[in-house]
């Protein structure tokens, strides 16, 4: 990893500790359960966020590398739905695909991190709608989460406190997944109808 880059990412969990440093603050001095549970939340994005930059970044310049094993991609889509990152309210709406294979072969791991950072993403830009959702496509399974925000290319609301690395993460977790000279892929596209939609594609 570059300077550059490192330093970006010191700078992002130092705010992000600082800021729940001083929801722990107020809370020490006026106990209060919703500050609570927004601190609770606030930790385990931080966690999550952390988890992400060491999958991607840990092995120096070496590639990423899936271990694949036999999943169930409806059923490890309806994980997501409890996943501990997930805003309080935050809508979420699952879709699977009737001609869906009941098995693939894929990491868990990896895909759950980069779904994350994508439902993180449209979280921030949704209205009323987030729709995660999965199928198969193209020989291959096709996992996509929409949201019924403005659209590609408006303004980011967290931009301050963000690296712009989610992307760069799930492009990395993609790769990884190959079948023969296939290899998985991502892609940020309209969404009919107004939003956004990403499409992370397995083989």
């Amino acid at each position: 990893m570059n300077r550059e880059l490192m330093a970006l990412l010191v700078h992002d969990l130092k705010n992000q500790l600082g800021n729940l440093e001083a929801e722990l603050a107020c809370l020490a001095e006026a106990p209060d359960t919703a500050r609570a549970q927004r601190a609770h939340h606030h930790c385990a994005q931080l966690r999550q966020r952390l988890v992400a930059y060491l999958t991607l970044y840990g092995g120096g310049h070496e590639a990423l590398q899936a271990q694949l094993e036999d999943e169930s991609p409806s059923g490890f889509l309806r994980t997501l739905e409890h996943m501990p990152s997930r805003p309080e309210g935050a809508p979420l709406l699952l879709v699977t695909d009737g001609a869906l294979p009941p098995f693939w072969y894929f990491d868990a791991r990896l895909v759950r991190l980069a779904l994350e950072a994508a439902l993180h993403n449209a979280w921030r830009f949704a209205r009323d709608e987030v729709v995660l959702s999965v199928g198969a496509d193209a020989g291959g399974v096709l996992f996509a989460v929409e949201d019924d925000g403005p659209g590609l290319g408006s303004p980011d609301p967290s931009a301050q406190s963000s690296t712009g690395l989610g992307m760069e993460l799930c492009a990395a977790v993609a790769r990884a997944h190959r079948r023969e000279e296939q290899r998985g892929w991502v892609a940020l596209r309209p969404r009919p109808g107004g939003g956004t939609r990403f499409h992370l594609w397995l083989p």
